[in-house]
């Protein structure tokens, strides 16, 4: 669900960078460089949540959350504490002092999307990631044509692994397999990969999980395609 994101920052590239990483992720975005031009976009608009930065301009960042709770615009909006220095005690520190969550700078998409919307559903295929990487769903949709249809050539070679019980070869088909699904963001292939751990790798079981990454992705991959 697109959201209202309210981001409070000094830095011009951190707002580019973020505020480019929002759209992306399909949220509409208001950026202010400094307490006041946050102030007036609160009294304009309510916003669903607001990344504050934590050295704003000289500025606490929890003294601008503050600041901004008593404007009726971001009263309620999930507070998100941004630095490019976070331990665990600084984390602690920041949600007792009222921020929700905490992003570390340089902020990853997939970590981005994440902590503004934690309950938003993730389907088969991680639209964002695939997006983040190329930039064009024309591109996106591509990919994945092709995946779907590399998909039967890459069961062949599990299973062919798994009846000569070769790693090596297995290896190799996880890694051409890795790219193809990284370039999609075809989650459940990725998590089948990142599960079939070298040294240990459970052959009785590899085709079945194999197909059923295929089984939970095939819906999502073939109402993409027809979009």
């Amino acid at each position: 669900m697109p959201l209202k994101v309210l981001l409070v920052d000094d830095d011009p590239i951190v707002r580019e960078v973020l505020g480019a990483q929002l759209r992306t992720l399909g949220h509409e975005v208001v950026v202010a460089a400094s307490t006041g031009a946050a102030s007036e976009a609160a009294g304009a608009t309510r916003f669903d949540v607001m990344l504050i930065d934590q050295r704003l301009d000289g500025e606490d960042g929890r003294a601008v959350l503050q600041h901004l709770r008593d404007i009726a615009g971001t009263r309620t909006a999930r507070a998100i504490a941004i630095s490019a220095e976070l331990d665990a005690q600084q984390v602690e520190a920041l949600v007792i002092a009222g921020f929700d969550a905490t992003l570390e700078k340089p902020v990853d998409i997939l970590r981005m999307r994440a902590v503004i919307a934690p309950d938003e559903r993730v389907g088969a295929l991680d639209d964002a990631a695939a997006l983040a990487i190329w930039g064009s769903m024309d591109t996106v949709r591509t990919l994945r044509g092709m995946l779907r249809d590399e998909l039967p050539m890459y069961r062949d070679l599990v299973e062919a692994s798994v009846a000569r019980r070769d790693e090596t070869a297995l290896r190799d088909v996880l890694h051409r397999m890795k790219s193809s699904a990284g370039f999609c963001g075809a989650m459940p292939l990725s998590r089948f990969i990142d599960a079939t751990p070298r040294g240990d790798v459970d052959w009785a079981n590899l085709l079945s999980r194999y197909d059923a990454a295929c089984v939970e992705l095939m819906p999502d991959l073939q109402a993409s395609l027809a979009t």
